[in-house]
């Protein structure tokens, strides 16, 4: 039995509520994963779906607000039917303001069934200082799926020097595979000592993780070596019975996410039997 999460508002949140459900299967007849639902509520949208490299379905989400402010709530659920390949990513960074004292909650569910696979690439999330969030990713797996999933957070704009000195973010993540959990992780941070503790963000203003299914203990020692390789930025990766956990701390997003895709790629290979294509949006 999984567990999923519910976007559970409360009664005087005057935000903007949205939500957004796609759903992805394989065509053999036409030799490529199609979305076969899309659906939503308030302000998320889906581009149309590009196939750059044949059958892999790649599908950009799209808020056109352009950023979230306390009380507004997200809602994405995204499935990949048996033996569907769909890679999801954003067109730019989603930016969290200043609340003036309700919470931003965003809630993202991701499924994949057997011999399917999922590559959720999102851009970066930009919290000002501030900002009140609590944002969950629950990821449910079958067995046989295939995965590469990330998540980069970047507290404050430290290309400005701004840092994320007052303001509250919760986040959890949570991977399941056959009902089962493999991962859960939470993390609070609601005061400046959370952004300098020694075992804790080490005053690093970006953060990322990276997860992916069904590695092997080759796989993760080429990752580990890739990330030695990069010694400016914090990094480092744990395999935990076929899943890989990468986590990296630096204070320059692009530079986190040009390493995050440096390890995407490497993966890809193995994972998806393919080489990477970069989303073209991220081009531009």
């Amino acid at each position: 039995m999984t567990v999923a999460l519910k976007l559970d508002l409360l009664p005087n949140d005057a935000g903007w509520q949205a939500s957004l459900s796609l759903r992805f299967e394989h065509r053999p007849a036409q030799a490529r994963t199609v979305p076969v639902h899309i659906s939503h509520t308030g302000p998320l949208r889906v581009q149309r779906p590009f196939h750059p490299e044949g059958d892999v379905c790649h599908v950009y989400i799209l808020h056109p607000p352009g950023g979230v402010v306390g009380g507004d709530g997200l809602q994405i659920d995204a499935r990949c039917a048996p033996d569907a390949r769909a890679l999801l990513t954003t067109p730019g960074a989603t930016k969290f303001y200043r609340s003036a004292g309700a919470t931003a909650r965003v809630r993202q569910q991701l499924y994949v069934q057997a011999q399917a696979s999922l590559e959720w690439l999102p851009q970066e999330n930009i919290f000002f200082p501030g900002a009140q969030v609590d944002m969950g990713t629950d990821i449910h797996l079958s067995s046989s799926a295939q995965l590469v999933a990330w998540e980069i957070n970047c507290l404050g704009r430290p290309v400005i020097g701004e840092r994320f000195d007052e303001g509250k973010l919760r986040t959890r993540l949570r991977v399941f595979v056959d009902g089962q959990p493999l991962l859960i992780e939470n993390q609070r941070i609601s005061c400046t000592r959370h952004l300098s503790a020694a075992a804790g963000l080490r005053d690093a203003a970006v953060q990322g993780v990276l997860v992916a299914w069904r590695v092997d203990e080759q796989l993760a020692q080429d990752v580990q070596q890739h990330l030695a390789d990069t010694p400016e930025i914090l990094a480092g990766a744990t395999l935990i019975d076929g899943l890989l956990v990468v986590r990296a701390l630096a204070n320059n997003a692009e530079r986190l996410r040009a390493l995050l895709a440096d390890v995407w790629q490497l993966l890809r290979v193995q994972l998806i039997s393919r080489p990477a294509v970069l989303p073209r949006i991220w081009a531009t």
